[in-house]
């Protein structure tokens, strides 16, 4: 192929293009397979930039954890959050299935849209399954109003939180909602309280605080490209003190080349972080093998990188961060896994670190024979925006670095064709 998308990709955006075929006049308004979960990225998703999700009157089913109270006093609307995003679901009428935080459900319904705020609007409670319960709900992602305001519409839906802000309009209150302005040193935002939660009445917080809430929208107007605000859950744990939210994690992979294992991280935001000590497990045991140093208070993304060598060492092997408060205080990541061996057993793309990023990320494959391997970029719709690598490769793990200084924001895919076998991924730029 040239320049379109390769066979697996048309296939992977299928269900895109019939939803979409769907809304421009075929009868059949819901996408084939509903029962078929699919992320919520995917169910949100608006190829064109017009600020309307393309699979608008569409049936889809997702699956996430519950990251809200009702919005609704005699109506149903929850927060509903996976790995890839997050949406509000919305019908009338009745307060039931009662869901609590941390709850895992499945619900099929409509991708509606409300004053520009997109939704999942189900039929009934009968939509909803619940898959398990108490589950630790997402962390928020840490940014700065700046931040959030230009990629209001990629957080809708999704639980955020900024440093330190204080009030520059509005007045806490007494009983009932209202919408407060809230400043950093880089913007102001709009913040619902709803009084449908436990927020309103409440003894207003001493700013500056540090505050919590899912991302969201009210927008009268066409095109829907303003009105952005955040709502805040819960008076007990969406106001804490300044300083208050700890160093973020949101990102830790590993990868192998050569004997040699490469760790890279990303931090969201930082509160007093000394830095990070790195452990190898050995049998049963763990054991510091590095470290480095943190940025103390930060609100921007940090990334950060260690290389280990490994050189005798087979099998598969385990690091994790030790991350440490300048008070002595710690927390531990999660563990990751590579495998070292002399050759890759498997040919195999791997998620391009970091992931979202800008303007920069890397992209690894593993390549177990000799052969001709072809990386190519494209973007949501199939085209070729970028040939990585074009030739014949000895057996190995390899890097390459994909810059995207002349693109937008947006979702895109990378894909390797080796010896004719075809690997794709997706990766998202923020900028």
């Amino acid at each position: 192929m040239q320049k379109r998308v390769l066979l697996t990709l048309f296939i992977s955006l299928l269900l895109t293009v019939s939803a979409i075929s769907g809304a421009n006049g075929n009868n059949d308004n819901s996408i084939k397979g509903v029962n078929d979960v699919i992320s919520i990225a995917d169910a949100r998703i608006d190829g064109n930039n017009d600020l309307v999700p393309d699979l608008l009157g569409s049936e889809v089913t997702i699956q996430g954890i519950v990251m809200s109270p009702n919005y609704q006093t005699a109506n149903h609307s929850y927060y509903i959050q996976d790995a890839t995003g997050g949406i509000v679901t919305f019908f009338a009428g009745s307060t039931d299935p009662v869901l609590n935080l941390g709850d895992e459900v499945e619900v099929t319904g409509i991708i509606g849209q409300y004053n520009g705020l997109t939704q999942l609007q189900p039929a009934d409670g009968n939509a909803f399954s619940v898959l398990s319960t108490g589950n630790t709900p997402f962390a928020p992602v840490v940014m700065t109003i700046e931040e959030y305001l230009a990629n209001a519409e990629m957080y809708e839906g999704m639980l955020v939180a900024f440093h330190s802000v204080s009030l520059s309009g509005g007045t806490w209150p007494a009983s009932g909602s209202t919408t407060l302005q809230i400043s950093d040193a880089t913007g102001t935002v709009d913040v619902r309280i709803d009084s449908d939660t436990d927020i309103d009445g409440q003894p207003e917080p001493t700013w500056p605080v540090d505050i919590i809430g899912l991302g969201g929208q009210f927008d009268s107007s066409v095109p829907y490209d303003g009105g952005y605000q955040i709502s805040p859950r819960y008076y007990a744990t969406d106001f804490p003190p300044a300083g208050s939210v700890p160093v973020e994690l949101t990102s830790f992979a590993a990868s192998v080349s050569n004997d040699v294992v490469t760790l890279n991280w990303s931090t969201a935001t930082e509160v007093n972080n000394k830095g990070f000590e790195v452990e190898r497990k050995s049998g049963e045991t763990w054991s510091k093998i590095g470290f480095v140093d943190g940025n103390g208070t930060a609100t921007e993304v940090n990334n950060y990188t260690f290389v280990n060598e490994v050189k005798g060492l087979s099998g598969a092997i385990e690091y994790r961060l030790k991350q440490i408060d300048f008070d002595g205080t710690y927390e531990y990541s999660d563990v990751v896994s590579v495998e070292v061996t002399t050759v890759p057993d498997k040919f195999n793309l791997a998620q391009n670190y970091p992931n979202p990023f800008n303007p920069s990320t890397v992209i690894s494959f593993s390549l177990p024979e000799n052969g001709l391997a072809i990386v190519k970029v494209y973007d949501i719709i199939g085209n070729e925006v970028q040939e990585l690598v074009n030739g014949v490769k000895e057996a190995g793990t390899y890097q390459v670095t994909f810059d995207a200084s002349n693109l937008t924001s947006g979702i895109y895919f990378y894909s390797i064709n080796f010896n004719g076998q075809v690997k794709t991924n997706k990766m998202m730029l923020v900028k």
